[in-house]
């Protein structure tokens, strides 16, 4: 491990040399070992927090490989490879022991029971392994690490022999090109790599790959700009328009504000841009339709093999009945928080709106014990409370309960693969968030997690969100998948339904706003007036100095994670 990890370090220092000195060859050589040796750091045997702590040595550097790979003229699959082996290397590794081997048992059962006990092994939840003397005696801890350090070897020599195998060549292998093009089957995958060495989007649509170079993105801007972020204004979603929702959009096939169904587009942005909303990047105010939210239904994913994991939990649902029942976990007072009035009309409105779908709704004690156990059998889980980011590790993040959290690695632990429920809805603050830069490409947030607990749809938010915007939310998005059906697509549609919706109260209450500014500056007479048109005018009058400040993005932090 220590070889490992001393590798990696001297990498990385000798791509940046490399990359000062503009030799890109040789930094696209360097890089690229370098990117392979991560998957040796992170071996299948270590747990989640020693993984954690390791991959904060390789921030960054996906990225920048990607990024010098384009610089020698490689392919886009050559520089979203790197991507997808550099990147979200713990969620991908859980995807691994829960992929599908339904083709591997009808070939060879006796091997696929082999497999899955040793797949298992390692994919049981870590509290269950720890007995209480393992947790206090130096043996008992040294036995589990051994315990799962064989393990993990046996399970790589077997994953070997299936790849020996004829038809399995590439088992729990990085996608194929054609896979990757396939994954693009319902709408474009925009993938948009931040680098200090230059920012891209690499485009995935179902019959090509293309490069395209977003000159107006520089990620020093981006990260200043991330600071703003807990309180965004409308300067900020004009620039994502100008430097990447524009590029983006008018590198595609033609897409116009559409008349019947709605064209998809899914996101995978990289580095600090994970943090930014760009499915609100546009020119909103006025009525302009120079925004992403007018031409595309917008959806995020953590990586490419995420996407495609979600889309073959779906083709397993159409062969398997689903369940009926909804639940839905209310906060209204959580200790040392602030008091969510709205949370119960919220719970209302939805158990209504459920029942109506022919759901069960079952809304168990909010303890943490008994929402884990809710959830097991559920198709849609709902929680309105408050999230909680953590600073410094982001497997803390958490949904606060009435006796504690429900954390991102208590909901990594829940394992719902074989049910693959429709949606998990987290009307909480914060809960696509990470605050640990080191970490942010790993995606250990909330969303992720219930994505990983084998939800095919999850609706978060990306920062702090008003109580009441988030029944109206809410709500509108579920009675959009009521006319939908449920169906997979409904999902994505009813958030993008609401949150135009939410955007244009907003330009309403906005424009209503400006109105009345004119009219008490209208009123103070011409100095004010003559004060009022001047671009350097600061002097407000106190008596309507609200009638300055435009009113909150609440539409804008809202995000779809699925297919």
């Amino acid at each position: 491990m220590s070889r490992t990890l001393d590798r990696l370090r001297s990498g990385i220092l000798l791509t940046r040399l490399y990359a000062e000195a503009e030799d890109w060859l040789l930094a696209h050589r360097t890089a690229s070992t370098t990117v392979s040796l991560i998957a040796l750091l992170t071996t299948r045997s270590l747990e989640t927090s020693d993984r954690q702590n390791l991959l904060t040595e390789v921030a960054g550097l996906a990225s920048d490989a990607a990024a010098i790979a384009l610089m020698v003229a490689k392919s886009p699959y050559e520089a979203i490879q790197l991507l997808e082996r550099g990147r979200g290397i713990i969620a991908a590794s859980l995807n691994e022991l829960r992929a599908d081997v339904l083709d591997l048992q009808q070939k060879h059962p006796q091997l696929t029971q082999d497999y899955i006990s040793l797949r298992d092994q390692l994919d049981a939840p870590t509290a269950m392994t720890r007995r209480s003397d393992e947790l206090n005696l130096p043996a008992g801890v040294t036995r589990r690490v051994d315990q799962r350090h064989n393990t993990g070897q046996k399970l790589e020599q077997m994953i070997g022999d299936i790849r020996r195998l004829p038809g399995f060549e590439r088992f729990l292998l990085a996608p194929t090109e054609n896979e990757l093009k396939a994954a693009a089957v319902s709408g474009p995958v925009v993938v948009i790599n931040v680098s200090d060495y230059r920012c891209d989007a690499l485009i995935i649509e179902k019959h090509r790959l293309e490069t395209l170079r977003l000159p107006g993105l520089d990620s020093k801007d981006i990260r200043a700009r991330a600071a703003t972020l807990e309180t965004p204004e409308l300067q900020l979603m004009e620039w994502l328009w100008d430097t990447v929702g524009k590029p983006v959009l008018d590198a595609l096939e033609p897409i116009q504000a559409p008349s019947g169904s709605w064209p998809r587009i899914w996101w995978i942005p990289t580095g600090p841009l994970t943090k930014f909303p760009l499915h609100a990047a546009g020119y909103h105010s006025g009525g302009s339709c120079n925004t992403v939210l007018d031409r595309v239904i917008s959806s995020y994913s953590s990586s490419i093999q995420a996407l495609i994991q979600s889309q073959q939990r779906r083709s397993r649902v159409k062969v398997a009945p689903e369940v009926s029942k909804a639940v839905l976990v209310g906060m209204e007072w959580t200790p040392d928080q602030n008091h969510l009035r709205y949370v119960p009309e919220e719970i209302r409105k939805l158990s209504l709106l459920c029942q109506s779908m022919q759901l069960d709704v079952t809304i168990p004690q909010t303890r943490q014990d008994d929402v884990l156990s809710a959830l097991r059998d559920c198709r849609i889980f709902h929680f309105a409370g408050h999230g909680l980011t953590h600073l410094s590790d982001p497997s803390k993040s958490s949904l606060i309960l009435s006796d504690g959290s429900l954390t991102v690695a208590s909901l990594f632990e829940l394992n719902l693969h074989n049910r693959t429920p429709l949606l998990a809805y987290l009307s909480a603050c914060g809960t696509g968030e990470i605050k640990h830069d080191e970490l942010i490409d790993e995606a250990l947030h909330l969303i992720s997690a219930c994505q990983l607990a084998g939800f095919r749809h999850v609706i978060g938010t990306l920062w702090k969100v008003n109580d009441q915007s988030c029944v109206e939310a809410a709500t509108m998005t579920y009675e959009w998948m009521k006319r939908g059906n449920m169906s997979d697509d409904s999902v994505a549609e009813g958030l993008h339904q609401a949150s135009r919706h939410l955007r244009n109260q907003w330009n309403l209450e906005s424009a209503a706003r400006t109105s009345k500014r004119m009219a008490a500056v209208r009123a103070e007479g011409p100095a004010a007036m003559e004060q009022a048109r001047s671009s350097q005018a600061t002097i407000r009058n106190p008596r309507t100095g609200d009638l300055y400040e435009d009113p909150p993005l609440y539409w804008v932090p809202y995000v779809h994670f699925g297919i």
